[in-house]
């Protein structure tokens, strides 16, 4: 049995209000697009999509009130105040999904397709480069490698009779999921990791799309 779990970390006590509330929006956005969550409202409904939603729209109305004075400031740490327990909230719903069973394997893809950021209690060292069809969509392929500071990931993927490779996209993220993959293809995988002084790129490995 897996004893290792997934922490989201989101340091939201570094963010002003205006970044507080831009951050907010961005991850109401990206949880409601992902497929790992469930919607309309996360499970536990504590707090829903939509509660944050207004409460980051409050935050939004202390920030742009006019004039200014002990007012102003005492309204606007409420409203923040507000939106950072709602995150707080939200973080542990995504933590919750990473931890299920059926998801452990791809924790750290969760978290990132909630727009956050993880430790790992007791992490093993990492595999330098996985494959794997996605557990919740039929013709995706979740790749991943280990993350280093201040890199960026060139992921690279081609059918396996097909001569040439094809850059699909550079990310700042160490996974990324090749969507609307062909259906019983075999396909290769490739990523190569850049960082400052350097580039490597990663063995190749094989897969047919489920």
């Amino acid at each position: 049995m897996d004893k290792k779990s997934w922490v989201v970390t989101q340091n939201l006590q570094t963010k002003n209000p205006a970044e507080l509330k831009e951050y907010g929006e961005e991850r109401v956005s990206m949880i409601a697009a992902s497929p790992y969550f469930i919607l309309p409202n996360p499970e536990p409904n504590d707090p829903p999509l939509a509660t944050i939603t207004a409460d980051i729209a409050l935050l939004d109305t202390a920030i742009s009130a006019v004039g200014g004075g002990i007012t102003k400031t005492d309204a606007i740490r409420e409203a923040s105040n507000t939106v950072e327990n709602d995150l707080n909230r939200l973080g542990l719903y995504v933590q919750i999904v990473a931890n299920r069973p059926v998801n452990k394997t791809i924790g750290d893809v969760i978290i990132h397709a909630a727009g956050m950021e993880f430790k790992r209690t007791g992490l093993p060292k990492a595999k330098t480069f996985s494959v794997i069809n996605s557990p919740v969509q039929q013709n995706d392929v979740i790749v991943r490698t280990v993350s280093i500071k201040r890199g960026a990931y060139e992921w690279q993927m081609k059918r396996t009779n097909d001569v040439n490779w094809t850059s699909v996209v550079i990310t700042l993220q160490a996974s990324y999921t090749f969507t609307g993959r062909q259906s019983g293809t075999r396909y290769q995988f490739r990523v190569k990791t850049i960082s400052k002084n350097s580039s490597n790129m990663s063995q190749v490995l094989e897969l047919v799309v489920l």
